[in-house]
């Protein structure tokens, strides 16, 4: 089975409009103060950095859809038989056996105020077919696990890149749903969909108690620790290095509030958190300020004590993102803890994600 289908090149969404938003906003005031040989007062330099950064985005908002339009003559090839897909767009040309380890993401459902539509991302190798005008049920009826089928979040209209396929084209709709039926088939295989198994996805949570349970560990029971060891135990998430885990029925988390704690590894508290009777989300990036801060004043002390003016040079401000739950305490008042949470760039953070939907689900 082969289709013709348009191909939108990230070169066209993506690497140019970004290009020229950092000529406009970067690139424009350099030049002028080159010529100037900077001999302008710093304020001035300030605001211009400003005013272009309103006029690059102005301009990249502007001119996205003429961009766009460049990319709309370039079709491609897809052709899938015995489970290998084969493609080809300009010079790219791929091979995907579905019947051997590969990575592959699906979305289905609607993005801003453009129709339903469907995706299949292959991560490793950076492929996207898009089927627009088909629905999430229409996806879920051929892969039918409601939890691994993602959202959608962005088209091409939007950013994304990748083989642009329509519904109402009958070729285009038989060849996406066939590739469908094969990536179910063979999902096994999908390295992203194992990751996603070892959470009990179908399983009820059956918590023996609704509300946010905190156990101060200098003053825990013996019962209360062997509640925690057992839950300890069942943790099904992957998430080994952080303060909060995941069991079929709790959330377990902990803290480190005191100098004690942190010198012999024991939380000075424990949280068992009922799934089903919480909420959780996580946080946009903030900055950091505690080590950033704590960091200037140590260079600070041993500035002083050396008698040198060193810089701050290796010392940065970075962000960082908080998971919230939120629930109800033993006392029937609203609560809410944070913990320290995974950045888009972290190894873990798919894997992040998956834990939250969980939670919610």
């Amino acid at each position: 089975m082969q289709i013709k289908a348009l191909y939108i090149s990230g070169k066209f969404t993506i690497l140019i409009p970004v290009l020229e938003f950092l000529l406009v906003w970067i690139g424009l005031p350099i030049l002028i103060f080159s010529f100037l040989r900077w001999q302008i007062p710093g304020w001035i330099i300030f605001l211009s950095f400003i005013a272009t950064f309103v006029l690059a985005l102005a301009l990249s908002v502007l001119t996205y859809g003429f961009i766009r339009r460049l990319s709309r003559e370039r079709y491609g090839t897809l052709s899938l038989e015995n489970d290998v897909l084969i493609y080809q767009s300009g010079r790219r040309r791929g091979t995907i056996d579905l019947k051997t380890p590969h990575e592959l993401l699906i979305y289905a459902g609607t993005s801003g105020t453009y129709e339903p539509a469907a995706q299949l991302y292959f991560r490793k190798v950076g492929l996207i077919i898009h089927l627009y005008g088909a629905s999430r049920e229409e996806v879920l009826s051929v892969f039918s696990e409601p939890y691994f089928v993602e959202e959608l979040s962005i088209l091409p209209e939007e950013g994304l890149w990748g083989f642009k396929l329509l519904a109402d084209e009958p070729e285009h709709k038989r060849f996406f749903f066939a590739l469908l039926e094969s990536a179910w088939q063979n999902r096994e295989k999908n390295e992203c969909y194992k990751s996603f198994t070892h959470y009990p996805w179908h399983e009820k949570p059956k918590p023996a108690f609704k509300r946010i349970k905190v156990i101060k560990t200098d003053s825990m029971t013996a019962e209360e620790k062997e509640f925690i060891d057992q839950l300890l135990k069942q943790v099904v998430d992957k998430l080994e290095d952080s303060y909060i885990r995941a069991t079929p029925d709790y959330l377990v988390g902990w803290a480190y509030k005191t100098l004690k704690s942190n010198w012999t590894g024991i939380p000075d508290y424990y949280f068992i958190m009922p799934i089903g009777h919480v909420q959780v989300e996580v946080s946009r990036p903030r900055p950091d300020w505690k080590p950033f801060i704590i960091g200037h004043i140590v260079v600070e002390a041993l500035n002083t004590l050396g008698g040198s003016g060193g810089s701050h040079g290796g010392i940065t401000l970075h962000d960082k993102r908080y998971l919230y739950v939120r629930g109800r305490g033993e006392d029937g008042k609203k609560l809410e803890l944070a913990f320290d949470w995974y950045n888009l760039t972290d190894s873990l953070y798919e894997e992040s994600k998956r834990f939250v939907q969980f939670a919610n689900r």
